[in-house]
């Protein structure tokens, strides 16, 4: 009876202190006052919103949860935290890097062709104005540790994906990319410190070091611009782990100390004869903090500012000091002599946060294609995008077609409603083609002229809707 006691005399007068859960969750208080009636009662509501409440209000509820989760992975590799899988020799993944390696968000040859095409005409201009632009692929755990995926994906062949086409592409166009992911897989080959934690998403401290190290050598001679390099010239062992290396494992909330197996904290020594010359913007996602944190753009450059997911303005001092949204955007990006997009494999999807696409339109206003900008925002929402991952497979259609299919819908959505917004020729031609498709009675009868012509019915559609374009708007 004292046991059964402990949660509630804990409850009323919290006699010992717990630590608090990491991450992010819900919990439910109800007010069951307010659920008192007749109907609630008979119902069973008032029953669930007073077990909800005992149950958020429970004492040890948070060293419970740590004790159920603690059991639950030293017996049985099970993780009580959603998106995180444990592979071969315990490496912890957020599984969302696993499905971006093995191609599960890939979003098409055509989005990578159309980027890369905009990029190079972006680092064109640029470079007449004496300015550069760089594309840096930050590694991803799933790249890296792919031999330690979990047993459930034993088999499952890698599928192209958005990393392999939009490199490609980058290449083909000349636009300057580096490659960090193909370099940590050289690099952890032959180097026995912990290039990525095994309890964290992001690269390590002394991962980070290394990459920031080819960075700025390669940022050197692309730029031939006044930027001080550094050495390693010893590492520190890490007796725990320094924040983000933790990441994954803090999230799991276990009894457990997070592993430092081999991860090691580098010792950063500069160039002092060489006085950087260069202000930076860099558009891009957490990895970056890795650097922030040890001075590493501070000593770099003359300023450099981060545009965190292209929201958020972080100094080189390491303080967010505005929203992306409140700044002089033309003033931010004319002032720079380098703009930088750093982005991982997971995120690729999201390329840029629609960085790339103001930079592009900025440059090139007359060039707006209105249903290639609402699969973009699909894109870069992360929950849209994961709905439709999820309503593809269901549908039994490419991730490629499903995202078309949502921004037609979004884009003849929004022609109802704002007709004055579509006037140019693509515009029309392309909501035509819509209403094509829309119609079974006008899509039979396409059909049957593709037949008849011996063309894809594609094609066909096309042509009807140039057709009608023609005929309704071509004197105007």
């Amino acid at each position: 009876m004292t046991t059964l006691s402990l949660p509630v005399i804990q409850r009323q007068f919290n006699l010992i202190k717990e630590k608090p859960l990491q991450g992010s969750f819900h919990t439910v208080s109800a007010n069951l006052r307010d659920s008192l009636t007749v109907v609630a009662w008979f119902n069973g509501n008032l029953q669930r919103e007073a077990d909800q409440d005992a149950d958020g209000k429970l004492g040890f509820r948070n060293s419970l949860i740590r004790l159920h989760n603690q059991i639950d992975y030293s017996f049985f590799k099970k993780i009580n935290a959603e998106g995180v899988v444990c592979g071969k020799k315990n490496e912890l993944f957020e599984e969302d890097y696993i499905k971006a390696f093995l191609g599960d968000f890939f979003v098409g040859e055509k989005v990578w062709k159309d980027k890369a095409r905009k990029l190079k005409a972006i680092q064109d201009t640029l470079s007449k104005l004496n300015k550069d632009l760089v594309v840096i692929f930050e590694p991803g755990k799933g790249t890296v540790y792919s031999d330690r995926f979990p047993e459930n994906y034993k088999g499952k062949l890698k599928d192209v994906s958005n990393n392999d086409v939009f490199l490609s592409e980058l290449k083909l166009n000349n636009v300057h990319v580096l490659d960090l992911n193909a370099y940590f897989v050289q690099l952890r080959e032959k180097d026995p410190n912990r290039i990525f934690p095994r309890g964290g998403t992001h690269w390590s401290y002394y991962g980070a070091a290394r990459a920031a190290d080819t960075s700025l050598r390669y940022l050197k001679q692309l730029t031939n611009r006044q930027i001080p390099l550094f050495t390693i010239p010893k590492v520190v062992r890490c007796e725990e782990p320094r924040h983000p290396d933790a990441d994954i494992w803090l999230a799991m909330n276990m009894i457990q100390s997070a592993p430092t197996d081999n991860l090691v904290s580098p010792v950063i020594k500069f160039e002092t004869e060489v006085k950087p010359d260069i202000d930076v913007l860099v558009v891009g996602d957490s990895f970056y903090f890795n650097w922030l944190s040890d001075s590493i753009m501070f000593k770099a450059f003359r300023n450099c500012d981060f545009w965190y997911y292209n929201k958020h303005n972080w100094s080189r001092e390491g303080a967010e000091v505005a929203v992306v949204s409140d700044l002089n955007w033309q003033q931010e990006i004319m002032k720079r002599d380098l703009i930088i997009i750093m982005i991982t494999e997971r995120f690729h999807h999201n390329f840029a946060w629609n960085f790339d696409e103001q930079l592009y339109h900025y440059f090139y206003p007359e060039d707006i294609n209105l249903l290639e900008a609402f699969a973009n925002n699909l894109r870069i929402s992360n929950d849209q995008f994961m709905r439709l991952v999820d309503d593809a497979k269901v549908k039994k259609v490419s991730l490629e077609q499903r995202i078309s299919m949502e921004s037609s819908y979004l884009l003849y959505e929004d022609h109802l409603k704002n007709p004055e917004k579509y006037t140019s020729r693509s515009d029309l031609v392309t909501i035509i083609m819509m209403s094509i498709r829309s119609t079974p009675e006008w899509l039979a009868k396409v059909e049957a002229k593709a037949s008849e012509k011996n063309i894809s019915v594609d094609e066909m559609i096309r042509m009807d809707a140039e057709w009608i374009y023609n005929e309704k708007y071509g004197n105007q």
